[in-house]
């Protein structure tokens, strides 16, 4: 039985001016309407992601950012944590891992925007929301108009605005997660550009319905999953409606543990095109609630707000971080309502602390290499929802939509939800506007994009059942890549002879007309797409590694995991040999077994970490100083630290990922000492999967590292 799912698409109307107001002054050439983010008149579509400076040591910086620009980042978004930089009133520190200046110096290296959050509160699971203990202790009333907390805040601005002066800026967000303060945001604004900071947007946090002041451009969020919600909360619905192709742009649940009261009403805002900054690429745990979101459900997300209508993908986090001492993070001990661990902020984010690519930044640099491509065509396409559609929490209908100019577009269909395996949809027949696409059956956990009216060449490719990857010229006529959609069979319609040709990877189809090629179309599976890059406007296959735009490809896998890159040149695939590496099992000496799981406490009824660690199993592992390899420890339990010369330098909660520990943790000590608290834990935790039991490493390994330049 054939469903037809049917859109009408019109051409939008012309785009009027969005009510974001430039710093005096500035003329970068950005722009806001109602539509879209445009740079010298035309629309761009930024992707940004967080990438924390504090929290990532100095010698992971350039290798974190060159694999943020690899995956596929325009921009790269940071917060200004105060108590990273200010422990003792007017003692600030700017060296080291906390020169912001040489942070963003570098990111601007590598070709990346940039974008300051400079709080004074950030949220971000720091102690106080990142404002400093002394100030948190002052009395003060905090985030108002206050003219002693204004005092503070300028003498911190002004140190800060020192620091950065004239790097250019394509955003700034002042606070962070202020529900009824706009003349407070204002005024922070005010101070900000008095002191000599400038931007030509300025953003702030519009979810929880906040009230916000003229000027600003609201930015949104949306997670796969949620650590501020109760242990027993299953499923997490608010987060759950993110998976959802749908008008609504708030996502409520946001911080709402931070927030008193229910959120306020939306206020009446002038048009705003739909733009994010806190697109879950991950989730942090807290000790009451593990998390370990597959790549599948971050791209599924991606590709959803991509579906309701975004022009700007910003993901939080887009790396892990790991704090720079002890008593920065939120705790149950400073009155958070979370308990987190101390140096620890693994967000199980795209890149991990060492700038090694998990299989969710593959994922998402799919989606990015689209966007690098026909983002401008679709940033001035709006969405468009059938009549009816499903949101949460139906489990039953498909999700889709269309973004179109009224001739050419693309179908949306997300039909994958954390934890459910949604229905199988048979004889499935999307007409849009005059373009009927073949009858298919999705499967369960199909996510795509499909293009139709799509210009390539001199030819038209009225559909495709695959999604764009790229397109590139090869043999003289453009080559469009498409992933193809798992459990469909790739075909597809243009104004040209079509025939299918042999293809040493995937499957390929020719264009032509009077017996000359015009163009191709080269459709990978899922998995080869995931492993695509373009350098030089050449097709690099590189399945784990991080293909940087020098062309230098790098690898950080595990030992089993031959690397291996691929390039497609004129006379088609062609191998490139990469040396593999050198890795080195590391032997671990229990020296105490673990006893009885610790007694845990609680807080407003969630679960805290235990204090004591007595019951802990410790072992240790020899080092040679110099070896700059990660250390990766695979390992059971529930909570476990990492010390050396008497020195906590890192610490994990259990949520079945391997532990990283890179070299610059361990400094130049000879030995490392690893505790684990025994598992299970005797509070209410809630885990990803089958809860851990005892304690104990596994396996541990110095990770093999391997480069090729091609």
């Amino acid at each position: 039985m054939t469903r037809v799912h049917a859109l009408t698409v019109r051409p939008p109307v012309p785009a009027e001016p969005a009510d974001v107001r430039p710093s005096a002054g500035e003329d970068s050439g950005v722009d806001v309407t109602a539509q879209s983010v445009r740079r010298d008149g035309a629309p761009v579509f930024p992707i940004s992601g967080e990438i924390h400076y504090s929290r990532i040591p100095r010698e992971a910086w350039m290798p974190v950012l060159t694999a943020a620009r690899a995956g596929g980042l325009t921009h790269v978004s940071t917060y200004v944590l105060w108590n990273h930089h200010e422990p003792e009133r007017g003692r600030p520190d700017f060296t080291g891992g906390l020169d912001v200046r040489a942070f963003l110096e570098a990111a601007r290296e590598v070709e990346l925007g940039l974008i300051l959050r400079i709080g004074p509160y950030a949220h971000a699971e720091a102690r106080h929301g990142g404002l400093p203990d002394w100030l948190a202790d002052s009395g003060l009333p905090l985030r108002t108009n206050d003219a002693a907390y204004l005092a503070e805040v300028e003498r911190w601005y002004t140190e800060l605005a020192e620091q950065v002066r004239g790097i250019p800026f394509f955003s700034i967000q002042v606070d962070n997660e202020l529900y009824d303060g706009a003349e407070h945001l204002t005024r922070l604004r005010e101070m900000a550009e008095g002191l000599g900071l400038r931007a030509p947007m300025w953003t702030a946090t519009g979810w929880g319905g906040a009230q916000l002041p003229a000027g600003f451009l609201p930015v949104y969020g949306g997670y796969p999953e949620s650590f501020w919600v109760d242990a027993d909360v299953e499923p997490d619905l608010r987060s759950h409606a993110n998976f959802y192709p749908s008008p609504r742009r708030d996502d409520d649940s946001i911080g709402a543990d931070h927030r008193a009261g229910e959120p306020v009403a939306e206020a009446v805002r002038p048009p705003h095109p739909f733009t994010t900054c806190e697109l879950g690429a991950g989730m942090t745990s807290a000790y009451h609630r593990r998390l370990d979101v597959p790549a599948g459900d971050v791209a599924a997300v991606a590709m959803a707000k991509l579906a309701s209508g975004s022009v700007w993908q910003g993901y939080y986090m887009y790396a892990d971080g790991r704090n720079p001492r002890p008593g920065l993070q939120e705790s149950h001990v400073a009155g958070g309502p979370n308990d987190f661990p101390d140096i620890a902020y693994d967000f199980g984010a795209p890149l991990q602390i060492d700038g090694a690519p998990r299989a969710s930044w593959a994922a998402l640099r799919r989606q990015h290499l689209m966007l690098a491509r026909w983002g401008s065509a679709l940033a001035a396409m709006p969405a468009s929802f059938p009549d009816g559609a499903a949101d949460s929490p139906d489990l039953t209908r498909l999700r889709w939509s269309v973004r179109s100019d009224g001739h050419r577009g693309f179908v949306f269909v997300v039909n994958r939800h954390p934890g459910v395996d949604l229905p199988r949809h048979e004889g499935v027949r999307f007409e849009v506007g005059g373009t009927v696409f073949p009858e298919v059956d999705i499967p369960s956990g199909a996510v795509f994009a499909w293009p139709f009216g799509m210009r390539l060449g001199e030819a038209t490719v009225h559909w495709v059942t695959a999604q764009p990857v790229t397109e590139v010229t090869w043999r003289g006529a453009p080559l469009l890549v498409a992933a193809a959609t798992d459990g469909i069979p790739p075909q597809l319609s243009a104004d040209a002879d079509v025939a299918e040709v042999a293809a040493d990877r995937g499957r390929m189809w020719e264009l032509s007309r009077d017996g000359g090629v015009v163009a191709r179309v080269l459709v990978l599976d899922e998995a080869d797409a995931d492993a695509v890059a373009v350098v030089d406007a050449r097709i690099v296959w590189a399945p784990g590694g991080v293909v940087a735009t020098d062309g230098e490809v790098m690898f950080a896998r595990d030992a089993a995991v031959a690397p291996r890159v691929g390039v497609l040149g004129e006379d088609g695939w062609s191998a490139v040999d990469v040396a593999p590496g050198d890795a080195s099992e590391v032997k671990v000496t229990l020296e105490r077994p673990a006893g009885a799981p610790p007694v845990g406490a609680e807080q407003g009824g969630r679960a805290s970490i235990p204090t004591e660690w007595d019951a802990a199993a410790v072992s240790t592992i020899a080092l040679e100083p110099g070896d700059d390899r990660t250390l990766r420890l695979e390992w059971t339990g529930n909570a476990a630290r990492a010390w050396a010369g008497g020195m906590l330098v890192f610490d994990a909660l259990w949520t079945g990922r391997p532990w990283r520990i890179p070299a610059d943790a361990r400094g130049d000590a000879t030995e490392l000492r690893i505790e684990i608290l025994p598992a299970p834990p005797t509070g209410s935790v809630r885990f990803p999967g089958a809860a851990p039991v005892g304690a104990g490493i596994t396996r541990a390994e110095f990770e093999p590292r391997a480069s090729v330049r091609i």
